[in-house]
């Protein structure tokens, strides 16, 4: 950075002859090599667009163009708000200089100049502006970096064509709502054909944001595929994942979970929890519900944690809702949209027969661009009238 310090192109903008030739005397005896000048606010905002500086040394009492209408000018435009802007002036009034600020200067010097202040404040603003620069371009890096592993997240996710697929065969239709928050996701579902009769389907979330909860969702899924083909339990499947996740994942950090066999002939999902959200079963003709037990213990955590498999009826006409807890814990992100228990009835008939997952999604279609606290989740699923006909 030393040695690039004194490359960095700086323009002195003063209508004295004077003035310029003595800043930049005092420049280049310390060793700075691109000293350009300007002899008024208009020649400098005219040299500017052409080839931007990385400082500017700026009087404030010029004719034509004022210093005070140069910074102005610069800070209106997104290319040149962060220039750095050193004010040099006569005036002594400190209510005259607060304007200099106001506007936008980034430090100010008071005429006569003496050498040693000058260059220490150059040398200041020149380390500052490339600190900025660089941390300018690691936020850059680090978004794009961001939104790829976002990419490669949702690419993880079931596709329309899976879903399609699972219609066409079953009659089993899915509809479904990913939004990840500020951060990347920590949230992950998934589903597969196990056999002609029957689905597993599973969703969990894990603590924390950022990249340590998205890599976590990438091994989970890589877990998935190891044992699908294995494991149709979906208690055993669970102390599998948990075992696992409990050398993976930092310690501190958990994930709740729920996994899922639901069997398409008798409309019946058999399942284990870890720590998630109640799935609800919702009947929208008879405007009711009823709910299953997400009590367990999160994965993770204990070594040798168990867990125990429930059984949810989804009869004709009744939809399974599955969700992450941003329905629960950031109650008001949503307007309208609670899932506690304490809640839900009067959302259930606030519906009024309509679906959950549609009616979730207008709201936040009238919200506008949104951005929660916390990933949001939610899978609609439900198995048509003639599945039974159809496997017969």
């Amino acid at each position: 950075m030393s040695a690039s310090l004194y490359d960095n192109r700086i323009l002195i903008v003063d209508d004295m002859i004077i003035n310029r030739e003595l800043i930049s005397s005092y420049l280049k005896s310390e060793g700075y090599r691109n000293i350009h000048t300007a002899v008024d606010g208009q020649d400098a905002l005219e040299k500017i667009d052409e080839q931007e500086p990385d400082l500017l040394i700026l009087d404030l009492v010029m004719p034509n163009v004022s210093g005070i209408e140069v910074i102005k000018t610069l800070r209106s435009h997104h290319k040149t708000r962060n220039l750095p802007i050193l004010v040099q002036t006569m005036i002594t009034d400190p209510e005259e200089r607060k304007e200099a600020w106001g506007y936008g200067a980034t430090d100010v010097i008071i005429k006569p100049i003496h050498k040693l202040e000058l260059l220490s404040r150059v040398k200041v603003q020149l380390q500052n502006s490339y600190l900025i620069r660089t941390l300018e371009d690691y936020q850059k890096i680090a978004s794009e970096e961001f939104t790829r592993a976002l990419d490669f997240q949702m690419a993880l996710l079931p596709s329309r064509t899976q879903l399609a697929e699972l219609y066409q065969k079953y009659h089993l239709k899915i509809e479904s709502m990913f939004l990840p928050s500020r951060f990347l996701s920590g949230d992950i579902w998934g589903i597969y054909e196990v056999s002609s009769e029957k689905v597993m389907i599973w969703i969990c979330d894990f603590s924390g944001k950022g990249i340590t909860a998205s890599l976590s969702t990438f091994r989970l899924h890589t877990l998935f595929l190891e044992y699908r083909h294995k494991v149709t339990s979906p208690a055993e499947l669970m102390i599998i994942l948990n075992k696992s996740l409990k050398g993976l994942i930092p310690v501190g950090h958990f994930c709740t979970c729920l996994i899922g066999m639901l069997d398409l002939k008798n409309r019946t999902l058999t399942y284990a929890a870890a720590g998630s959200t109640h799935p609800i079963v919702y009947f929208p003709a008879e405007q009711k519900f009823y709910l299953g037990n997400g009590a367990g213990m999160p994965l993770g955590i204990l070594q040798d944690a168990t867990y125990e498999e429930r059984i949810l009826d989804i009869p004709a006409g009744a939809s399974l809702n599955l969700y992450s807890d941003l329905l629960w814990d950031d109650v008001g992100a949503i307007p309208g949209v609670s899932f506690l228990s304490e809640d839900l009835p009067s959302f259930i008939q606030d519906l009024q027969g309509k679906s959950i997952l549609d009616v979730i999604r207008n709201h936040i279609n009238l919200l506008g661009e949104t951005s929660f606290s916390d990933d949001l989740t939610l899978v609609e699923l439900s198995i048509e009238n003639n599945i039974k006909e159809k496997m017969s």
